[in-house]
């Protein structure tokens, strides 16, 4: 685990260097002095509250974007013939993202000591997923890393660019509904008992209408902090139930069959499949092993049920399509797919037809999804506005006619 640590040091000048680094543990730091020509005289963890800048090192991510640009740069200077550690070096200069930046320093110190650049990865499973690491062991066993971390790039950006189209299609229904309970809030709780205070000072007939909406704004006035404390806490329960196995199979059941979203999510799960699949397998990887790396990376318990028995099946010496229609949660055009390919030996381009199919798709309904719920939510925003303003003019409407019959 990567930790901060604080260091001083002396030259056989007697100069003093103090400082801190991101290492792996003691020695690596140690290691880095060493190598600046100074001798360590004191190695201690720094606490990572006790600065702001810790704690937002500590959010900081290596997020998948970062990765396909690490992927597509070492893929270029590695073709161009430069050594591996010339390379990592040139990687440690150029990238920006702290946490990246210290893992590939203890990288570059493993593999300047002999080891391998899959294995002094492998050291660092937070930051380079299981599919980087087998991609980069079959590239140095074959002697074609270059062209390995070429296809991880791909791999990454696709995987980069399916992300992003669903986050930006739902970021327009988020922020609308997010503003909508805000400002309704707002309303109920401190716009509207005035108003009402008025109302039953004048004496005025209370319309059903109104009479509802001062109910909901008693609950919240009254019960708001209870009630926000409540949905927080379902919140959580729902978080710790969705880390157990036996919950954990119910929701990932759920989630495939709520209606448009059950399939979208569906369609997002074998899309990421197939793609990082047909990635392991076109680059040399095991088919045992390479399902073992999608089923740490499917994000879903039912599809990694089914990937158990596809591996399973094929230590049988039986195909993987047979499992996976049997699973009930590929579709028909994928498990007839994959035969196919399982059949002619080509499955790694049957399974890359089966992502790009699917990453199409997801898009097209995202985009048809986003066009839907726009005019939907603000449909829904302004009927909920527009019952509020009937609901407070009607008493007002009462007020001005009793006035009006008391004045002729």
């Amino acid at each position: 685990m990567i930790k901060t640590y604080s260091y001083k040091a002396k030259a056989r000048t007697g100069q003093v260097l103090t400082g801190s680094i991101m290492a792996e543990n003691e020695a690596a730091v140690a290691a880095y002095i060493r190598d600046k020509g100074y001798f360590v005289t004191q190695i201690k963890v720094q606490k990572s509250a006790s600065t702001i800048g810790a704690m937002l090192d500590k959010l900081q991510l290596v997020s998948i974007k970062d990765l396909a640009v690490f992927c597509r740069q070492f893929s270029t200077m590695v073709d161009a013939g430069l050594s591996l550690l010339a390379c990592l070096s040139i990687m440690i200069e150029q990238t920006y993202n702290p946490k990246l930046k210290a893992a590939l320093k203890i990288i570059y110190k493993k593999v300047q000591a002999g080891e391998t650049l899959s294995r002094a990865m492998a050291g660092h499973a937070i930051i380079f997923p299981d599919i980087m690491i087998n991609m980069v062991e079959a590239g140095e066993v074959g002697g074609v890393l270059d062209e390995m971390l070429s296809r991880l790039a791909i791999h990454f950006e696709q995987e980069h660019k399916l992300n992003e189209r669903v986050k930006s299609a739902l970021v327009y229904p988020a922020v609308v509904v997010g503003i909508a309970l805000i400002t309704v809030s707002f309303i109920l709780t401190f716009v509207l008992p005035p108003f009402m205070k008025l109302f039953e000072d004048m004496q005025a007939e209370i319309p059903l209408a109104t009479q509802v909406l001062l109910k909901i704004s008693g609950l919240l006035t009254d019960y708001g902090l209870w009630l926000t404390a409540a949905l927080l806490l379902c919140t959580y329960g729902v978080i710790v139930l969705a880390r157990q196995q036996q919950y954990r199979l119910v929701l990932d059941q759920l989630l495939f069959v709520l209606p448009v979203f059950g399939l979208l999510w569906r369609k997002m799960a074998i899309a990421r499949f197939s793609r990082t699949l047909s990635t392991l397998v076109r680059g040399g990887v095991p088919i045992i092993t390479a399902i073992e790396v999608v089923k740490k990376s499917s994000g879903n318990l039912s599809m990694t049920r089914a990937l158990t028995a596809a591996q399973a099946s094929i230590r049988e010496g039986m195909g993987l399509a047979m499992p996976l229609r049997a699973s009930n949660v590929f579709t028909p055009m994928v498990v007839q797919m994959v035969a196919v390919g399982e059949e002619t030996g080509e499955l790694d381009k049957m399974l890359e037809k089966i992502a790009d199919f699917y990453d199409s798709d997801v898009e097209d309904m995202v985009s048809r999804l986003s066009s839907m719920l726009e005019p939907v939510l603000i449909g829904i925003v302004g009927m909920i506005i527009g019952f509020i303003v009937i609901s407070v003019m009607l008493p007002i409407f009462d007020v001005l006619t009793n006035f009006n019959q008391s004045y002729n």
